[in-house]
């Protein structure tokens, strides 16, 4: 896949477009999320943590309200233009999120997404980026050129999960 969605289907694998996120997406963007904590986040988190993290399918409008906040926001879409992937780069430079759908996952999606993001991050002149990853992310922002700043402790609905800052400064 490429950045510009010009992906093959090669060995099995879907093509994938990355574009700018649009309200209709929030209903995928929530399946995406769930999706991606139950399925690929599992695998560093217990049942019970992930539990705290993502009991449900989140509310639709809480991803329509964050398409339309002012954040800047990418999905991968599969050929049927649904999202399977997204990230968004906030005006300070924090990534709040970047999930993909199992189905989509080890396919370069994350890796196109995040192109797209720092691209815009160094027409903006940002001078860094920032995310507090979890551990299901943190090889792929260390990948990506973030460094670990510190490990935190976070609670979710009375449960403890950890994530990492994590800082990219940018040239």
């Amino acid at each position: 896949m490429t950045q510009d969605g010009a992906g093959g289907a090669a060995s099995g694998q879907r093509a994938f477009t990355v574009r700018r996120g649009r309200a209709e997406d929030a209903a995928a963007l929530a399946d995406v999320f769930h999706s991606a904590v139950h399925g690929l986040a599992s695998r560093h988190y217990t049942p019970e943590q992930i539990a705290a993290w993502c009991p449900e399918v989140p509310p639709v409008e809480l991803f329509r309200q964050r398409v339309c906040d002012g954040r800047k926001l990418w999905v991968a879409a599969d050929k049927a233009d649904v999202a399977a992937a997204f990230i968004d780069l906030e005006a300070d430079g924090h990534i709040d999120m970047l999930f993909c759908h199992p189905r989509a996952a080890g396919q370069g999606v994350a890796a196109a997404l995040y192109g797209q993001l720092e691209a815009a991050a160094q027409r903006q002149r940002l001078v860094q980026l920032y995310v507090n990853a979890s551990e299901a992310a943190r090889g792929f922002f260390e990948r990506q050129g973030f460094a670990v700043e510190r490990r935190r402790e976070v609670e979710r609905r009375g449960v403890t999960l950890h994530n990492y800052r994590m800082v990219k400064p940018l040239a």
